[in-house]
């Protein structure tokens, strides 16, 4: 029942998930999955202990490493992303994009905001920034010319890449156009502008495809 003016509650069925005693807001609590939100006051390059409480027992807690970006962009199929065609319909096989239209995608893990929302907060207008810029980059075909393999891509121009408006901060939209013609066999998203020539692959999403007319 999160609104802009009313957070993500910490607690949900008796159940709580903290991050060095920090409670996390918390988006789903089923018995076998918990979503969460990491708080804004992690230090990247640190260690961070998450436990999980149910009806005040602590399970096991673990340690993780806490990264300044880990995107990850959502998807409906492990593939395909859950995007938006420009004209606000959803991007599917039967309502694929046109080449050199605009697609929304959606992510998480894109790193600090500014100005720094609360945890669990909802984003509204004036949109706040992402601190650290993403970029979308082609996973170019491969062709193979007599004399060995060649990549083929082409630029893909980024028209809005920041908080998603009225969802929870933390979670971006990444509006890019398709490109004319579009050589990608998918897309991922590189933040601080990274580009083929010196990709620390770690730092980027998975690859993800969108549904184009015509392939």
């Amino acid at each position: 029942q999160a609104t802009v003016q009313s957070q993500y509650p910490v607690q949900a069925s008796g159940v709580q998930v903290t991050f060095d005693g920090t409670p996390a807001p918390l988006l789903w609590v089923q018995d076998s999955q918990i979503n969460a939100i990491v708080p804004w006051s992690l230090t990247p390059g640190t260690n961070t202990q998450i436990c999980v409480s149910s009806g005040g027992t602590k399970t096991n807690c673990l340690m993780w490493p806490v990264a300044q970006t880990a995107p990850g962009v959502i998807t409906v199929d492990g593939v395909h992303a859950a995007a938006l065609n420009q004209d606000g319909s959803t991007n599917t096989a039967t309502n694929p994009a046109a080449p050199g239209s605009v697609v929304s995608v959606f992510a998480t893990g894109l790193g600090l905001i500014n100005p720094p929302p609360a945890d669990g907060e909802l984003v509204g207008f004036p949109l706040p920034s992402n601190v650290v810029q993403a970029g979308v980059e082609p996973e170019p075909n491969v062709v193979s010319p007599p004399f060995g393999i060649r990549l083929t891509s082409v630029p893909v121009p980024v028209t809005y890449a920041g908080p998603a408006p009225y969802l929870v901060a933390g979670m971006s939209q990444v509006n890019f156009q398709i490109p004319t013609p579009n050589t990608a066999i998918g897309f991922y998203l590189a933040p601080g502008g990274l580009n083929l020539v010196n990709l620390p692959w770690s730092t980027t999403s998975q690859v993800f495809q969108v549904y184009v007319a015509g392939q």
